[in-house]
C-alpha cells in the first residue's frame, strides 16, 4: 500500500461528540480527526474526505483514556494463588526491582478495565520499605515491550507509621514507636550511602544504588505510601532534605497538613475516595469531601483506586468526589491530564492536536456508573475490542431474555 493510501486508511473522524478535553475546561460539541496514532484536529466541523472512517457520535461523550495510578494491575491475577502474585520482592530495600519485568499482558483483568475506561495503568510494586519502580503500561499489546510506555516511572516506598496503633497498651505503643524510628534511621543511612555512591565515592558495582541515582537527581518521582498526618510531614521533610521529587499516596489525613503540601508543591494521590472516615467522630462523608477540600486548599490532587480487579471503579471514585462538590471536569482531569503530567507523559491525557488518540466514546456521563457505558475505545489510534471483556462474555452467555 502506498504512503498516501495508508494515510487515508489511518484517518478517523469522530463527529458531533461532546468532547471532554481532560484539562478541566467545560466540554464542547466538536469533531475530532485522528491521523495514525495521534489527534490531528479538534474543530466544530470537519469536512469528511474520501477514505475517512467516520464515527457518528452526536449526543455521545468523548473522553481521554483514564490513567490508573499506583495499581497492582498486571502483577496480580488471583490473590489466593501465590504463583500469580508478582507484586512484591524479598527484602526491605529493593529499588532495582522493576514492575515492568513482571507485567502480565495476558491478564484477564485487563479487558475488564478497558471496558471501564482505563487505557493506561501505573503498574506498581508493593510491600517492603523501598518496594521498587513502577511502570506505565498501555492496556493493549501482545508483549510487554509493545505495552510499555515508561519502564521506570516512579520509586514506591512504604515506611512504617510513626503513630502507634491507638488500641494497644502503652508499652506496646512505645515499642512500635521505637521500631518505626529505627526503621526511619535505617532509611536515612541507606540514602546517605546511595548518595555517596551516586557521587562517585565507590568503584564497587551496586544495582540498588544505581537504580536510586535518577531519583536522587530529581529525574523521576518518589511516591511515599503513608496516611497519618505525622507520617506525611516526615516524608515531606525527608524528601526536602534529600531533594527528591515526591508525592504522597493514600494520604487520608492530608488536609491536616495541607499548608505544608501546598508550600512544597507535593502532589497527593488519593487512592481510596470510597473508604471509612479517619476518625470515630468524623462525618461519614469525610472521604468524599477530601478531594475538593484539598483542591480548595491549593494542594495538587490526583485520583486513583486500590486493588487490581477493583480498578474498574476508578471513574466511580471520581464521580463520588464530583457529587460532593468537586467540578466534574476537574475530577476527569485528576484521572487524565494531571497524572500524565506528573508521570512526564507529554502526549497523553488530553484531547487536543498532537496528543495520542487514546479515546473513550461513552453513552452518558462517564462519572455516573449507573447511567453510562463505554461504547468504543481507542488506544493510540488502535480500536480495542470491548467484546473481549470476560464479564461481557459471561453476561451474554447467561443472559435471560
Amino acid at each position: 500500500m502506498s504512503g498516501l493510501g495508508w494515510l487515508l486508511w489511518a484517518q478517523l473522524l469522530i463527529r458531533g461528540a461532546w468532547v471532554h478535553r481532560g484539562e478541566g475546561s467545560l466540554p464542547v460539541q466538536a469533531d475530532v480527526l485522528v491521523v495514525g496514532d495521534s489527534i490531528a484536529v479538534v474543530a466544530p466541523a470537519i469536512s469528511a474526505q474520501p477514505g475517512y472512517r467516520i464515527v457518528e457520535a452526536s449526543g455521545k461523550h468523548l473522553y481521554p483514556g483514564l490513567i490508573g495510578l499506583a495499581t497492582p494491575v498486571g502483577l496480580v491475577e488471583i490473590e489466593a494463588v501465590r504463583a500469580t502474585r508478582d507484586q512484591s520482592e524479598v527484602g526491605e530495600f529493593t529499588p532495582e526491582v522493576q514492575a515492568y519485568t513482571a507485567f502480565n499482558v495476558d491478564s484477564r483483568v485487563l479487558p475488564t478495565l478497558v471496558a471501564a475506561g482505563i487505557l493506561y495503568v501505573e503498574s506498581t510494586p508493593a510491600y517492603g520499605l523501598m518496594a521498587g519502580q513502577s511502570a506505565v503500561m498501555r492496556l493493549w499489546g501482545r508483549t510487554r515491550e509493545a505495552a510499555a510506555v515508561v519502564t521506570s516511572a516512579a520509586l514506591h516506598c512504604y515506611p512504617p507509621s510513626l503513630r502507634p496503633w491507638p488500641y494497644s497498651s502503652y508499652e506496646e505503643q512505645k515499642k512500635q514507636r521505637k521500631e518505626a524510628q529505627e526503621t526511619w534511621e535505617r532509611l536515612e543511612r541507606y540514602f546517605q550511602k546511595a548518595a555517596r555512591w551516586c557521587g562517585g565515592d565507590s568503584a564497587e558495582q551496586s544495582l540498588p544504588f544505581r537504580a536510586l541515582c535518577p531519583y536522587l537527581r530529581r529525574q523521576r518521582p518518589v511516591v511515599w505510601h503513608v496516611e497519618a498526618a505525622e507520617d506525611i510531614e516526615a516524608v515531606v521533610h525527608f524528601s526536602q532534605r534529600w531533594g527528591l521529587k515526591a508525592a504522597i499516596a493514600d494520604a487520608a489525613e492530608a488536609l491536616s497538613v495541607a499548608s505544608l503540601l501546598r508550600e512544597t508543591q507535593t502532589p497527593v494521590i488519593l487512592l481510596r475516595t470510597h473508604r471509612l472516615p479517619t476518625g470515630e467522630d468524623a462525618p461519614i462523608h469525610q472521604p468524599f469531601l477530601l478531594p475538593k477540600a484539598l483542591r480548595d486548599s491549593g494542594v495538587i490532587v490526583l485520583l486513583g483506586h486500590e486493588s487490581f480487579w477493583n480498578q474498574r471503579n476508578l471513574a466511580y471514585n471520581a464521580g463520588t468526589a464530583a457529587a460532593y462538590g468537586l467540578p466534574s471536569e476537574e475530577a476527569i482531569s485528576m484521572l487524565t491530564s494531571r497524572p500524565a503530567d506528573w508521570l512526564g507523559l507529554s502526549r497523553i491525557g488530553r484531547i487536543a492536536p498532537g496528543y495520542k488518540a487514546s479515546l473513550l466514546l461513552t453513552e452518558g456521563d462517564l462519572l455516573d456508573p449507573a447511567r453510562s457505558r463505554v461504547l468504543r475505545a481507542w488506544i493510540e489510534g488502535q480500536e480495542v475490542a470491548l467484546t473481549e471483556n470476560p464479564q461481557e462474555v459471561l453476561f451474554r452467555k447467561f443472559r435471560y431474555d
